[in-house]
């Protein structure tokens, strides 16, 4: 708890230099909120988790201290993040329109982009592992979105998202997902795929819309 804590310190004050302070301070209680839900969801599963670490440009991690069971245990925690990150930024939107407060609708729509960028099913981002329970093949799709931004972006953080997606991909070439451990029921997966394509297009939809607010 102690080092969450000194590490939700030092990114408020690196994000403050680059943003100001009232949006590094809302910017990392997003990444809490996103990073919460993780907790949430990974005690509802019977998983013991580390307290979130906070990376400045980074996000934030948790370590599991145990190893999920199969696919669907370790996509229903993955699910909690972007769940509760949606709900914050929901959250933001709703105190936008009581207050008319711009930061709160700028803040609303970086909780949108991060944790739509964050379903993107490519490993090592949630979608990945999200997706992993649906179809392991969506780890295709996902790397050539990654590609694709990488080369819209030349962002260094997305350069390395796309390398260790592209060596997942190689580690599990052959396998297609056949092992015990991707081995789930149809109903399980359907369950899954219901969670997250309702979570893409909540995010999606709000986005476009805090977006036309925005111009």
């Amino acid at each position: 708890v102690l080092m969450m804590a000194l590490s939700m310190l030092l990114s408020i004050g690196i994000y403050a230099l680059a943003f100001g302070f009232k949006f590094a301070l809302g910017f990392v209680l997003l990444l809490f909120a996103h990073e919460f839900g993780h907790l949430v969801a990974s005690r509802v599963v019977g998983l013991q988790v580390s307290s979130p670490i906070f990376i400045p440009f980074l996000g934030a991690v948790i370590h599991i201290k145990e190893f999920p069971i199969n696919s669907k245990m370790e996509a229903n925690v993955a699910i909690g993040g972007p769940a509760m990150g949606t709900l914050s930024a929901l959250f933001c939107l709703i105190l936008y329109f009581w207050t008319n407060s711009m930061l709160l609708l700028v803040l609303s729509y970086t909780a949108c982009l991060l944790n739509l960028f964050n379903l993107i099913p490519c490993e090592p981002l949630d979608g990945g592992r999200i997706a992993a329970a649906i179809s392991p093949r969506l780890w295709w799709l996902g790397s050539v979105v990654i590609g694709v931004l990488f080369v819209y972006t030349y962002n260094i953080f997305v350069f390395m998202i796309l390398i260790f997606s592209l060596f997942r991909l190689w580690q599990s070439h052959g396998t297609n997902g056949n092992t015990l451990y991707y081995k789930l029921t149809m109903k399980q997966r359907l369950s899954v795929a219901w969670c997250y394509f309702g979570l893409v297009c909540i995010l999606g939809a709000t986005t476009l819309y805090i977006g036309e607010l925005l111009r």
